[in-house]
C-alpha cells in the first residue's frame, strides 16, 4: 500500500469516529448521558460538565488540548508545578487544587466534595471508584489503551486501523463527555495522528528485520534502567518507527525488571530513558560517566541514550504519543526519516492544537525533557 492510499484508509477510518480554586458549592444538577469508559463501566455523566478533577497523569493535556482548562477544577499536585510548559501555556494552572494521587493511593473524598466536582478522570483501581460513586460523584477511567493484548503475536498482527482506534479512545471518549467544541477538536487531532501514523507505517512496514535498530526502553521506575516495560505495551509503537523492542515478553506489574546480564546480552543499539521514574538525567549521566558499570554496552558507546521528550505532558502519553513517534523515528532511522525536522513538527503541534506559538528555543526544550521536579511526589501515569 502506498503512502496516498495508506494516508487516506486512515484518514477515512479518523472520519468516523471556570476558576481554580475550591471555595465553591456543589454544582447543580442539569442533563446527564451514561457512557462506556475504557473499561467496560457504564457511568452516568453529566452533559457538559464544568468542575473536572483531572488526576490521571495524561489527563489534564487531554483536557487542555480539547479546549476545556477553564473546566479544571482540581489535578494531580505535580501538574501545578512540575511542568513550565504546562504552566506557560496556562498561568491558571497553578491556582487548580492539587491532590497527591496515584495508581494505588486512598482517596480523600472530602477534598472532592469541597471543590464541588462533577466528574473524576481516575484510575483503573475498583476500591476507589466506588468512594467516588458513594456520594455522586461520576468518575472515569481514561487510561490510554497501550496494552490492550495479552500476547506479543497478538500485538504484532493487529493492523493500522486497529492501532490508530485503540490510540485515540482515550481522547475520543473525553471529547465526547466535553461536547461542544470538543468534538471537532478531537476530529482534526484524530486526522493527524491517522496521516502521521500511516506515514510511519508506511515507511516502516516492509523493512526486513535486519535493517530495524534495536531499542530498549528502561528507566520506567525510580532511577532504575532495568525497569521496563513488557514487549506487549510499546512493542508496535516501535515497530513503526523501524526498530525492535527488546524487553521482557511477561512480567510482574506494570513494570517488570531485567537482570543487567540479560541486558548485556541484548545489547541494544538504542536505549530510551523514560521520565516515569522522575530521574532520567541521573540515570543518563551515570551510564555515560568514565567506569561506569554499562560502558560496553553499544548504546552508550555510541552516545545512543535518549531521554522522553516533555512538555505539557510527557510526549509518550495523552494527546501526544504520535508526536513522541516522530520524534523517535528520526533517532531510530535517521536516514529514513531525514525529511522530518522535529522542532518544526512540535511548534506545529503546538500551534494547531494548543493554540500557542511555541519558540523554536522552547521546542528544543521540549526535546530534551522539559520537566522540573518539584516536592517528592512522583508523576506516575
Amino acid at each position: 500500500m502506498n503512502l496516498r492510499k495508506t494516508t487516506a484508509f486512515a484518514l477515512a477510518l479518523m472520519s468516523l469516529a471556570l476558576y481554580c480554586s475550591c471555595a465553591v458549592s456543589a454544582p447543580t444538577a442539569g442533563s446527564t448521558i451514561e457512557i462506556e469508559d475504557l473499561i467496560g463501566r457504564a457511568v452516568t455523566v453529566p452533559i457538559d460538565p464544568q468542575r473536572i478533577a483531572a488526576i490521571t497523569g495524561p489527563s489534564y493535556e487531554m483536557a487542555y488540548m480539547l479546549g476545556a482548562s477553564s473546566r479544571i477544577a482540581m489535578v494531580k499536585s505535580g501538574h501545578t508545578t512540575n511542568y513550565p510548559l504546562a504552566l506557560l501555556t496556562n498561568p491558571s494552572l497553578a491556582d487548580c487544587y492539587g491532590v497527591a494521587a496515584n495508581p494505588s493511593s486512598t482517596v480523600n473524598i472530602e477534598e472532592y466534595l469541597s471543590c464541588g466536582i462533577d466528574l473524576v478522570i481516575y484510575y483503573d483501581n475498583s476500591n476507589e471508584l466506588k468512594k467516588f460513586g458513594s456520594v455522586g460523584i461520576p468518575a472515569v477511567v481514561l487510561t490510554l489503551n497501550t496494552g490492550l493484548f495479552d500476547t506479543l503475536d497478538a500485538v504484532v498482527s493487529q493492523s493500522l486501523s486497529e492501532y490508530i482506534q485503540n490510540s485515540t479512545a482515550a481522547v475520543e471518549k473525553l471529547a465526547s463527555i466535553l461536547g461542544g467544541d470538543a468534538i471537532d477538536k478531537c476530529d482534526k487531532w484524530k486526522a493527524y495522528v491517522a496521516e502521521k501514523t500511516a506515514m510511519l507505517y508506511d515507511r516502516t512496514s516492509s523493512m526486513p528485520q535486519s535493517q530495524r535498530k534495536s531499542v530498549y526502553w528502561g528507566n520506567t521506575w525510580g532511577e532504575n534502567v532495568l525497569a521496563t516495560y513488557p514487549l506487549t505495551n510499546r512493542y508496535y509503537e516501535i515497530w513503526l518507527c523501524g526498530g525492535n523492542l527488546l524487553g521482557p515478553t511477561i512480567g510482574n506489574g506494570n513494570f517488570p525488571e531485567v537482570t543487567s546480564e540479560q541486558l548485556f546480552a541484548w545489547d541494544p543499539e538504542i536505549i530510551l530513558v523514560d521520565n516515569h521514574g522522575n530521574y532520567p538525567e541521573l540515570v543518563i549521566r551515570d551510564m555515560y560517566r568514565e567506569g561506569s558499570r554499562w560502558e560496553s554496552l553499544s548504546a552508550v558507546k555510541a552516545q545512543q541514550l535518549h531521554r522522553i521528550p516533555a512538555g505539557i505532558f510527557f510526549l509518550d502519553k495523552g494527546t501526544t504519543t504520535t508526536l513522541m513517534l516522530l520524534w523517535l523515528a528520526t533517532i531510530v532511522q535517521p536516514e529514513l526519516f531525514a525529511d522530518i525536522n522535529i522542532i518544526e513538527e512540535i511548534q506545529y503541534y503546538y500551534s494547531e492544537f494548543y493554540g500557542f506559538e511555541l519558540s523554536s528555543e522552547q521546542a528544543s526544550r521540549v526535546v530534551e525533557g522539559w520537566y522540573e521536579r518539584i516536592g517528592d511526589e512522583p508523576d506516575y501515569d
